[in-house]
């Protein structure tokens, strides 16, 4: 094989290492900057779950209030949401939020139970407007967190499918929880 040959084949080779090179670092920088997006995606819905649980929970003291008139002997309820409704909201990470939010939720409906032991509250019209509105939070919230889950399908996706999982280790991506209702 004479030297020119050798060059030759040396050149190629070399080409075709940068070739290989660019199209992985190209891969990695797309699959990293997926991975962000969708990270970014799923905090920015966690907002708006949050902001629609915080307009729920704004009306809790309204609400005890309102039946605090008319069931006086109900104080271990009226104490247990106001204290959870104080604890969400000093909750500093998303899972903590989640599990108080899913106990504040068991405690409210049974609080709103309780108007079924009253027929008088049952017809107060504050209350009726009460219940309207949280409904409509309700239906608000539902949907917030389906997309909120929907949104953790897929950055959980990228996180744990190969080879995307390689890189989402490389740059320590974590697998995300749903949003989902304990049941009591």
């Amino acid at each position: 094989m004479s030297l020119n040959e050798m060059e030759i084949g040396l050149l190629i080779g070399g080409g075709v290492l940068l070739i290989i090179l660019f199209f992985v670092a190209r891969y990695l920088w797309k699959t990293y900057n997926l991975l962000v997006l969708n990270n970014i995606r799923v905090d920015r819905q966690s907002a708006h779950v949050e902001v629609h649980l915080k307009k729920k929970f704004d009306m809790i003291p309204v609400i005890v209030e309102t039946v605090k008139g008319y069931a006086k002997h109900e104080k271990g309820t009226f104490k247990e949401v106001t204290k959870l409704r104080s604890q969400w909201g000093k909750s500093s990470n998303p899972e903590d939020k989640v599990k108080t939010a899913n106990m504040l939720e068991s405690a409210l409906s049974k609080l709103l139970v309780v108007q079924e032991r009253y027929p008088r509250l049952k017809a107060d019209r504050n209350f009726m407007n009460l219940q309207r509105s949280i409904g409509y939070v309700e239906k608000e919230l539902v949907h917030e967190r389906k997309v909120y889950n929907r949104r953790v399908s897929w950055y959980n996706e990228s996180v744990q499918l190969f080879p995307k999982n390689l890189i989402a280790k490389m740059f320590g991506f974590k697998v995300r929880k749903f949003f989902s209702i304990e049941e009591k």
